[in-house]
């Protein structure tokens, strides 16, 4: 594709407070082979200078606001205000490779509506001197694959393409899912889309401290209500599941980040795990007792560790 023709293709942008950043993601899409229509970079109230750095880049980047909050609310309201046939995403603390649109158009121009190609892609580790590596599993998240989307999650949300409309057909992203709202799209799509996937890494996750990924308990507990939410909205689909998979790859991962929470004393989204883990597994014994615990702060367990001068990673791998 000529890179002065305009793409027929909208990217979302997600943003709050991320003006060490942004400047490199804009400009990382506006870099492509296949220059997009626009880029909507939706603001969820930043305080720091990130609308004004997003302004200043000019059409055909627009800022909007997020009135939803968090992710979800970015993807899905960028969605629905896209006016490109196509639709894909670049975080705020991320970017892309040059010629990733184009790629992904070679492909979607002359497939049916219903397919969903998603790319390879690099997590660079951020400050920590930690060598970068590829995201795994992307190759097993082809062609129907309702099972490997449930169970293993393989596929790189910000990296997917769709057509506009087969999103906003599949109910557009959740706001209600903080983190795993992509993983949601992956699995309504998996009812009725073919996938494709690009293994070239080409498009590329920076690594850091405010990453959602450090709030095990949080993360946690939204991979659980996206799961619960497919049940409920696509019965049917979720019915030919393995009631090995439900228990192996929904019930038990909730029953085993509570013990490791608590062990670590992460306060930050404990309790409504713990609630939860009580009503999946109310006759458990070892969920009985961190239910009654539940309202323990974590900042005096911590406290009491350091009097004891006990290791609670210890006692995680001792209990």
């Amino acid at each position: 594709m000529n890179r002065t023709s305009t793409a027929p293709v909208t990217v979302v942008m997600p943003c709050l407070n991320m003006e060490r950043t942004l400047g490199e993601a804009i400009e990382s899409v506006l870099q492509q082979t296949a220059r997009p229509l626009e880029v909507l970079v939706m603001d969820d109230g930043s305080t720091d200078a990130s609308v004004r750095i997003a302004r200043s880049f000019g059409p055909p980047v627009r800022v909007l606001p997020n009135l939803e909050g968090c992710t979800g609310g970015a993807r899905g309201g960028g969605t629905h205000q896209a006016r490109g046939r196509y639709v894909t995403f670049c975080d705020a603390d991320d970017w892309l490779v040059p010629d990733k649109l184009e790629k992904q158009l070679a492909i979607l121009e002359g497939a049916p509506e219903e397919t969903l190609v998603h790319t390879g892609s690099e997590i660079i580790y951020e400050g920590t001197g930690r060598p970068p590596r590829l995201r795994p599993g992307g190759d097993q998240a082809v062609g129907h694959c309702l099972g490997v989307i449930f169970e293993r999650n393989p596929v790189c949300g910000a990296s997917v393409m769709m057509r506009r409309s087969m999103i906003l057909k599949l109910g557009n992203y959740d706001p209600e899912l903080r983190g795993t709202d992509d993983y949601a799209m992956s699995l309504a799509a998996s009812t009725r889309c073919h996938f494709v996937y690009l293994p070239d890494p080409l498009y590329r996750i920076r690594w850091h401290s405010g990453n959602m990924s450090h709030h095990l308990a949080v993360k946690t507990y939204y991979h659980w209500l996206a799961q619960e939410k497919f049940g409920r909205r696509f019965p049917e689909a979720f019915a030919t599941l393995p009631e090995e998979s439900v228990r192996q790859y929904m019930i038990e991962p909730v029953l085993r980040v509570v013990r490791e929470a608590y062990w670590r004393r992460e306060s930050l989204g404990y309790r409504r795990l713990v609630e939860l883990a009580r009503r999946l597994a109310p006759d458990d014994p070892r969920m009985q007792i961190f239910y009654r615990r539940r309202h323990w702060p974590m900042s005096v367990l911590r406290g009491w560790d350091r009097l004891r001068g006990t290791c609670p990673a210890m006692q995680l791998r001792e209990s």
